[in-house]
């Protein structure tokens, strides 16, 4: 297994925490009122279950699961895959972090909104020619 599909799975395995807790606090309010201010995670809970973990496990295990190229590096350039793995954990970084600045700064939501669909057009980009048929292919 690629290193680079190591550290998407464990990145959204820690997502999935974060969500899980998060997701418990919000039951847990629903029980017994902590904060009201507590329905403010509501979004960020969204955000790390559906980006954090599942979105980037399926990332991870795509760039794993997807053919190798017969010639030349198995997956194309290990950097770049580097790269979408930092971009979208960029990206969701600042997407959470504009829930808690100034009530929801739209700028770094935006921002982190970007950097996730770049790392997506970048996945797609590194995978779109692994997608061949072998029958095709001439020996």
């Amino acid at each position: 297994m690629p290193a680079q599909t190591v550290m998407m799975l464990r990145l959204s395995l820690f997502y999935l925490a974060v969500a899980v807790g998060i997701g418990g606090v919000l039951l847990f309010h629903k029980v017994q009122p902590l904060h009201p201010g507590v329905w403010a995670l509501l979004p960020i809970h969204f955000e790390t279950a559906i980006w954090g973990w599942l979105i980037q496990f399926v990332m991870g295990t795509a760039y794993w699961m997807f053919p190798r190229f017969l010639k030349g590096k198995a997956r194309g350039p290990g950097v770049l895959a580097w790269c979408m793995i930092t971009l979208f954990n960029t990206g969701l970084l600042l997407l959470i972090s504009g829930y808690f600045v100034d009530g929801g700064m739209v700028n770094l939501k935006i921002m982190g909104r970007g950097f996730l669909v770049s790392s997506i057009f970048l996945f797609a980009w590194l995978i779109w020619n692994r997608v061949v048929s072998y029958r095709n292919l001439k020996h």
